[in-house]
């Protein structure tokens, strides 16, 4: 299963980046989503979910993003389903001026050898590039 990962030193408290990331109606104002529905459950909880709607390529398509793991505030693992499917995972540690954000996203390339091409030259930077616009939002709006 291919993957992508970023890394970002965040200087906001460890709760409130957790709690900023976990909360489905506030991830437009810091993440490349046009919109939010769908959403069942406690934020950041065991088995809630929201749908997220992401432009691709100029088109929207459709990823329901529901919590597998929980460590609060310290790791927090999503199943992704929908245009592509796989796992997101969010792990938040510490540091002496302020917290490292690790994401690790794991995703699944269907269309075999087509898919796989495409995988290559085109769907693991689009992935890349959206990781890292989630870190550099996250930090941004938790620093304010």
């Amino acid at each position: 299963m291919p993957k992508v990962e970023t890394s970002i030193l965040i200087n906001a408290p460890v709760n409130k980046i957790f709690d900023t990331m976990v909360e489905p109606m506030g991830i437009p104002k810091w993440a490349p989503i046009s919109s939010v529905s769908n959403i069942k459950g406690n934020a950041g909880e065991v088995g809630s979910s929201a749908d997220y709607a992401i432009s691709l390529f100029g088109a929207k398509l459709k990823q329901t993003m529901t919590v597998l793991e929980v460590d609060k505030p310290y790791k927090i693992v999503y199943e992704m389903a929908g245009g592509f499917s796989g796992k997101w995972t969010y792990t938040l540690k510490t540091e002496d001026k302020g917290v490292r954000v690790h994401t690790e996203v794991h995703y699944i390339v269907r269309y075999g050898l087509i898919g796989r091409i495409a995988d290559k030259f085109l769907i693991v930077r689009m992935h890349q590039k959206k990781t890292e616009a989630f870190a550099t939002g996250l930090k941004a709006f938790c620093e304010l």
